[in-house]
This record gives C-alpha cells, structure tokens and sequence, in this order.
C-alpha cells in the first residue's frame, strides 16, 4: 500500500461507493495526481472511466457521431456511459460538468446541480447495468481566495473533501494534500507529493494524529 492509499482511507485506497472531492490552487495538479489514483486502481482489475468536462461542442458533436447510441448533449451522454457500470469514476471538473448540463437543458445551476448529485448517489447504489458500486472522485473549482464554489448540497453529498495545495518559496514551495473532512479516513495530515515529467513522487504523511 502506498502513502497516498493510507491517507485515503484507514483500510488503505478508496472505500466503494463513497464520493470524493478535491479542491486546490490552479496547477497544482489534481487532475496529474488524481489520474494516478484512478491507475493505480485499474490495475486491480477494476473498471474505471475518465469523465473531462473540457469537451467542447465541436468535440461533442463529433463523439457522438462516432457513438451513435450514446446521448446529443451532455446530460445524456454521462447518464449513458455510467449505466455501463464502473467501479471509480474521476469528473474534472464538476463545475464544468454542471455548467455543460445547464446550457444543454436550459436549466438553472440548483436543478443542474440536484441532477449531478442524483446520479453520483444512483450509481453508489449500483442502480447501472452492471451493478457496480460506483465510487467518485469529483475535481471542484475554486475562487481565487481558494474557497469552494458550489452550494452546500454539493458539499454534503461527498464522504470527503481533499484540499491540494503549494507553499509559498518562503514555506519551502512544495506541493501537498490534505482531508479536511473524511468519513472513513485521516483528517488534517499532509501528504506532501512532487510531479516530474514522467510521475508522481509522494512523501510522508505529517500533522494531526486521529
């Protein structure tokens, strides 16, 4: 088990069908260190998807004419490919997902967000083809103050929410995580990590003892 899957959870990794949030500074590289996370847990033989909300219009039309059986608009398209049934599910970001759903739809951001939240806990449920008990891993956007952007359901909806940050040079100017709120796992303890052109290198875990 790696330093990183002790941070996760006191059993080590993931625990299914829980929901995960990470926020933290812009480049700080959530989506680099999250995708090693959702790696690592592919090679367990487990199945496992990559959901990008930067796909634009242009590139969606295109998917779907390639797909024909999935959806024509964002809303349609994620609900389609979930009912496949996975085990972990990386969103980057949620925001930008919420935002997709409503231009689609015509929606305001509360009912956009009611549905983002319905399906994330549908698919802990294992209500998919499959009946995988699907755990998230869910990027959020935050204000240049670095504080979360969304409302409160999207915070109570998650078993976890994973701050990313960088020091500033005068700290030493290294790059950490840490739980500020975790149900199954530590809570205030840095784990410091350093991204190379070719992986991720973790520390030591360090801080508050549970």
């Amino acid at each position: 088990i790696r330093q990183v899957d002790t941070l996760f959870s006191f059993e080590g990794g993931i625990p299914c069908a829980t929901n995960i949030m990470a926020i933290g500074d812009p480049g700080v590289g959530k989506t680099s260190m999250l995708l090693d996370i959702l790696a690592s847990i592919q090679k367990q033989d487990r199945k496992c998807l990559f959901i990008s909300a930067e796909m634009g219009r242009k590139q969606m039309y295109k998917y779907t004419q390639r797909f024909k059986h999935f959806g024509t608009d964002t809303k349609d398209l994620i609900e389609q490919v979930l009912d496949l049934g996975f085990d972990c599910v990386l969103i980057d970001s949620m925001a930008e997902v919420v935002d997709g759903v409503r231009d689609d739809n015509n929606w305001d951001r509360k009912t956009a967000e009611a549905w983002l939240v319905d399906t994330c806990v549908r698919n802990n449920k294992g209500e998919n083809k499959e009946n995988k008990f699907t755990s998230f891993l869910l990027i959020q956007q935050v204000t240049k103050a670095g504080e979360f952007v969304g409302s409160n359901k999207l915070k109570h909806m998650t078993d976890a929410l994973l701050e990313m940050r960088r020091r500033s040079d005068r700290d030493g100017g290294d790059s950490y995580m840490s739980f500020q709120k975790n149900r199954n796992g530590k809570v205030e303890q840095e784990l410091s990590f350093e991204l190379s052109n070719s992986k991720i290198t973790y520390g030591f875990i360090t801080g508050k003892e549970d």
